[in-house]
């Protein structure tokens, strides 16, 4: 048998070939097959590598087409464009009002006015803030800039407006959560676009013209500009916008004085203020702020360590700093009801935005509210407080009329160059604002002036004119004109009496005849060319209302302080205002009081001769004002009563040698006012308080006015033989002869020895007055 036999195997005895398997044919037949299998394996992997690369390829092709669409779209379509100026943002700023310190010179933030937006622009020049030995810096501090970059735009300083990366990661995160949620996809500038066009539409076209947007303001704008923006106007919460009111509530303290610690607790609250504001509380009014506020501000000072805005070291200190939250509107200077001064400035500054720049009324006053402006008032703190107090107090002051209503008033009080320091429009408590529209009784109550028009309107021009003088004898008695003849208030005549006599107690008929002599268009232009009274008509061109103050027109409590202004600062009217200047938010000057020229109503010696005619109204022996004085004991006043008929309007109006104010007292509904004295009682209420604690001064005197003795019997300069004699004051020109009536020798000055009366020709030589000082 053969070794073949023996591996033989015969299935049938009828086939005709048997068949036989050695080791070498099964083993080769194994390989083979092996082989088919890779090959079979191989080719199903090279079916699937093609299958997802056609995939990845129509995915790519399909992106591509899409991003070109998109691009497409975003260039040829979309308008990326804004109008919009960075360097001069027409934005709702809040307008804050100042005043200055006396003792320091320094201005205080006195209040702030807003419409719907509170914001306070506050610049950052990153030269500056960088700068650690610019002690004057005041704006945005750099670790507030980079707070906010590490938290919300790490990427800020390198981008183009748009982060794409973190756009693609912010979409992708959406759906698959490849990295924590501390930074959004809107970079700073996308967030500025936003903030600045409130586009909050929830479609793809606004993400699209956000993107577009971001990118104009980069292409246009510097990045210190943009950060500069977006601190300025980002919503911080609780209704306040920026980073500066932010400050000012949640720490009380302004932008460039905040913290490490406080700049990151700031930072953390845009991405959602109603959670992460440190104040912030849930429906239930439950704290949440607290804690959310503190993880985040822990999450910002972590980053800007890995940024490289601060060390570790610092990182480590603010974390160990006391975390002094104080989160009160007390520290935004508002205040629910105006003083009437700020309800008068409001509208003083309104009208003045609207006469400078040509804008409607309704315009001006939105502008007032919304414009950021920094207005430098004349307002003096301590004498508003003493104005409100005593015209607050309703029980000691508010009169009832037989109708029942309440008694009412108001006082303005101002320095010798018109700066309004004080006033009020009312008596009692003051519960709501006025508005534009409002009635303030201290600028708008025009009544009728009674005797205080009797000085600026008869004696004043009529001494200037060299019409009279001090001690000019002047004849009280019934003169008919046009067939009205003047009455006193005493119900008699006196006849011959001392212009002096006739002012201190307040004669009627006398100014009457000054005012015929000087003609009553003198008079009236007197008053509405020289001191500023606007608010008289052609009606008032008359004896009547010229020389006893019964107007047609009228006259306001503002009005009257500053014409009897001219009695204690030399002759020189100033238009009464409210403020120095006004500059935006950019401290671009918009309107200015600064440099305001006086007119020279008088001359500085009839400037002197009123005032010490107007100091016996107070001092005199029958001064209608007698007792006044007793409210600034070490200080002389001037000042002048005043009633209307009927008694429906009193009047006092005066001045010390700091302060001139005037106070009127009256119904709405015009009745009888049944305590004579109450005008009086209410300006020394306030007169008294703003004195207490000023060094005793005395009222500057005109160099060429001229103080002598004169003979009470005749008015003329006193001699020794004159049995009666005063001290009077005249002008340099104005100044009498001796008395003749008694011969003697001209008595000189009050202490000097008796001085022979000048010849002809000194009197000559002396005719031409001095040019006047300025």
């Amino acid at each position: 048998m053969d070794d073949k036999d023996i591996f033989s195997n015969s299935t049938s005895s009828n086939e005709s070939e048997n068949k036989s398997l050695d080791l070498n044919s099964f083993s080769s037949g194994a390989v083979d097959s092996a082989r088919k299998k890779r090959k079979k394996k191989k080719q199903g992997k090279q079916r699937f590598l093609k299958v997802f690369l056609t995939f990845m390829l129509v995915g790519i092709i399909t992106v591509s087409i899409v991003a070109g669409s998109f691009l497409v779209y975003a260039f040829a379509l979309v308008d990326g464009t804004m109008d919009v100026n960075l360097n001069d943002l027409e934005l709702s700023f809040t307008t804050t009002i100042y005043t200055k310190d006396k003792a320091s010179g320094e201005w205080n933030e006195y209040q702030r006015l807003h419409g719907e937006f509170n914001r306070i622009w506050v610049p950052y020049d990153k030269v500056a803030a960088n700068d650690k030995d610019n002690t004057e810096y005041t704006g945005i501090p750099q670790q507030l800039v980079d707070a906010f970059i590490a938290i919300e735009d790490k990427r800020f300083q390198t981008h183009y407006g748009v982060d794409w990366k973190r756009t693609f990661g912010s979409f992708v995160n959406m759906f698959i959560p490849i990295y924590d949620s501390r930074q959004g996809g809107s970079t700073i500038t996308q967030q500025l676009v936003k903030n600045l066009t409130g586009d909050n539409e929830g479609k793809a076209s606004r993400k699209v013209r956000e993107i577009m947007r971001a990118r104009y303001l980069e292409t246009h704008y510097s990045k210190e500009t943009i950060i500069e923006c977006y601190l300025n106007t980002i919503p911080m919460g609780n209704g306040l916008y920026g980073v500066e009111v932010a400050a000012n509530y949640y720490f009380g303290k302004s932008v460039n004085e905040l913290t490490l610690l406080e700049c990151a607790s700031l930072a953390s609250i845009t991405k959602g203020p109603s959670y992460y504001a440190p104040d912030a509380k849930d429906k239930d009014g439950n704290d949440i702020g607290t804690q959310n506020n503190k993880d985040r501000r822990e999450t910002v000072l972590e980053l800007m360590v890995e940024e490289k805005y601060i060390t570790e070291d610092e990182q480590k200190a603010a974390l160990a700093e006391e975390f002094k939250l104080v989160a009160s509107r007390d520290m935004l200077n508002e205040t629910a009801v105006n003083n009437y001064f700020v309800d008068a400035l409001i509208v003083d500054v309104t009208n003045d935005l609207a006469k400078k720049y040509g804008w409607d009324e309704g315009h001006a006053a939105e502008n007032f509210y919304s414009g950021g402006y920094k207005i430098y008032t004349t307002l003096d703190p301590q004498i508003q407080d003493a104005v409100d107090s005593v015209f607050s107090n309703a029980e000691a002051y508010g009169i009832k009329g037989k109708d029942g209503s309440q008694l009412q008033g108001s006082f303005t009080v101002m320095d010798y160059k018109g700066r309004v320091l004080g006033l009020s429009g009312g008596i009692g408590e003051k519960t709501a604002n006025l508005g534009h529209s409002g009635f303030n009784r201290a600028t708008d109550a025009i009544r009728q002036p009674g005797s205080t028009m009797k000085p600026i309107s008869a004696y004043a021009p009529a001494i200037e004119d060299g019409m009279i003088n001090y001690s000019s004898i002047l004849n009280d008695t019934a003169t008919r004109y046009n067939g009205w003849t003047p009455k006193n208030w005493y119900n008699s005549y006196r006849g011959a009496v001392t212009t002096q006599y006739a002012l201190e107690i307040s004669i009627n008929t006398i100014p009457v005849y000054l005012v015929d002599k000087l003609g009553t268009q003198t008079s009236y232009d007197f008053l509405t060319q020289k001191l500023g009274i606007t608010t008289l008509n052609e009606n008032d061109i008359a004896l009547s209302p010229l020389g006893m103050g019964g107007t047609n027109g009228g006259i306001t409590t503002e009005q009257s302080a500053a014409a009897f202004a001219i009695f204690g600062n030399g002759g020189q009217y100033y238009k009464p205002t409210l403020y120095y200047a006004v500059y935006d938010q950019h401290n671009d000057v918009v309107l200015s009081n600064e440099e305001v020229e006086p007119t020279i109503a008088i001359s500085e010696d009839t400037a002197t001769v009123m005032n010490k005619l107007l100091q016996h109204v107070v001092y005199g022996a029958q001064g209608s004002g007698k007792g006044a004085g007793s409210y600034i004991p070490n200080m002389k006043i001037y000042a002048k009563t005043g009633t209307s008929n009927n008694a429906n309007d009193l009047w006092f109006v005066g001045g010390s040698p700091y302060y001139v104010a005037s106070c009127w007292c009256g119904y709405d509904q015009q009745q009888r006012i049944s305590d004579q004295a109450i005008a009086r009682k209410m300006w020394g209420a306030v007169m008294s308080k703003i004195h207490t604690g000023l060094e005793a001064k005395e009222f500057n005197v005109s160099s060429y006015a001229v103080e002598r003795y004169y003979c009470t019997g005749t008015g003329l300069l006193a001699t020794d033989a004159c049995e009666s004699k005063a001290v009077g004051w005249y002008t340099k020109n104005g100044t009498p002869k001796a008395c003749t009536t008694h011969a003697g020798t001209p008595l000189g000055k009050p202490g000097d020895e008796p001085l022979e009366e000048e010849s002809d020709q000194e009197k000559s030589e002396s005719e031409e007055k001095p040019a006047e000082s300025e």
